[in-house]
């Protein structure tokens, strides 16, 4: 008896020294341009978020397919289970969608910055000015709702970072609300127009952070948050690597 209790013991460490378990599991990405962050290149889900969640999976022994989707389809099919992951999410986005379900979210994976990019002549000229904000369909401007509620302000959503672009050129619009770094990245290197268009910081604008969350697998989401904790020099490279700031 006392030699079982010992293979017993000996067989429970060994398997205490492994990940929790390894799997494969998909993840529900947005289906939309967002490099360097995100985005589908050549049908490849790449950029700065999918290297550190290979990495990740790599270390613990998984195995994640990247499933891309429209961005309110992919709230939809998460919410229904169609996905075992979302990747970004964010505990204030469609809270309404969300109620009732026991959403798991982890810790960041990445601090943004949305807010408004305009003309360089029309920084600091205050929010007046803006009678028409653009924005990528699915994307709420929250700190300008009440504006466009009171309707001193008007929304005009998008496809494409490209043609909100395009519209504040031609004076269609006045300002595109959009993920700062992503606006960025893009100026300087899809329309080779570094700073044609800049983020007007005297504006109101959003500070928050992705995470990746779940419904299914709270676990996995506990093990992700040790590997971030565990590995902040890699994602640091990373973020270095695609030209990602600090903020």
């Amino acid at each position: 008896m006392k030699n079982s209790r010992i293979v017993l013991i000996f067989c429970f460490s060994i398997m205490m020294s492994f990940p929790v378990f390894s799997d494969d599991f998909n993840i529900g990405v947005e289906g939309i341009d967002y490099y360097p962050i995100y985005a589908k290149r050549d049908g490849l889900y790449s950029g700065y978020a999918r290297a550190v969640l290979d990495a990740f999976a790599e270390k613990e022994g998984h195995k994640f397919t990247y499933k891309t989707l429209p961005i309110k389809r992919l709230f939809k099919g998460f919410i229904k289970g169609d996905v075992d992951f979302k990747f970004p999410d964010n505990p204030y986005w469609q809270k309404n969608l969300k109620q009732g379900k026991n959403v798991v979210y982890s810790d960041s994976v990445l601090e943004y910055i949305d807010g408004v990019i305009v003309k360089p002549k029309f920084i600091s000229k205050g929010k007046d000015r803006l009678k028409t904000l653009g924005t990528l369909r699915g994307f709420t401007p929250w700190e300008y709702l009440d504006d466009i509620s009171a309707k001193t302000m008007k929304l005009k959503e998008g496809s494409s970072l490209k043609g909100l672009i395009q519209m504040v050129q031609a004076n269609r619009i006045d300002g595109v609300y959009f993920n700062v770094i992503v606006a960025k990245y893009f100026m300087a290197n899809t329309l080779s127009q570094k700073d044609s268009l800049v983020f007007d910081k005297s504006l109101p604008h959003t500070r928050g952070d992705y995470h990746m969350s779940t419904i299914k697998y709270p676990k996995i989401i506990d093990s992700f948050n040790r590997f971030l904790t565990e590995n902040k020099s890699l994602v640091e490279s990373i973020k270095a690597k695609y030209e990602i700031p600090s903020f």
